[in-house]
């Protein structure tokens, strides 16, 4: 196996639907993983108009890199408006979730940490 990885396109990757209970619309292509043999993992999601990954936490941190499209982002009590060009870094056991407000996929990169405890708890 080399040193490297390169993916000419992120957007012909494998994409499986969001795994978690409540999740709707939302799909995930992993780009970089364990087995490329990272400590962290680097995903592309696209939550399609109307989709939404629910209220959740999890022991790993989380970053938000908004690609394209429009959404909100719940994290904690606070509401933010999302839109390209944003980065939202969650921290670990933080209550978060995104939806899709607009007609347009909602595009993005998703970086996270690999913790001992990869588990999700869905809050609503």
């Amino acid at each position: 196996m080399p040193n490297y990885k390169v993916i000419n396109d992120i957007t012909k990757v494998r994409e499986e639907p969001l795994s978690i209970k409540g999740a709707v619309g939302v799909y995930t292509q992993w780009l970089v993983g364990k087995d490329d043999g990272s400590k962290y993992a680097v995903r592309r999601q696209v939550v399609k108009p109307g989709g939404r990954a629910p209220l959740h936490k999890h022991a790993y941190a989380e970053t938000f890199i908004i690609l394209k499209g429009i959404g909100k982002m719940t994290v904690e009590n606070n509401t933010i408006d999302v839109k390209p060009g944003m980065c939202i870094f969650v921290k670990p056991n933080t209550p978060h979730s995104i939806m899709n407000i607009s007609n347009e996929d909602l595009e993005l990169i998703t970086i996270i940490s690999y913790e001992d405890n990869m588990s999700i708890d869905v809050l609503e």
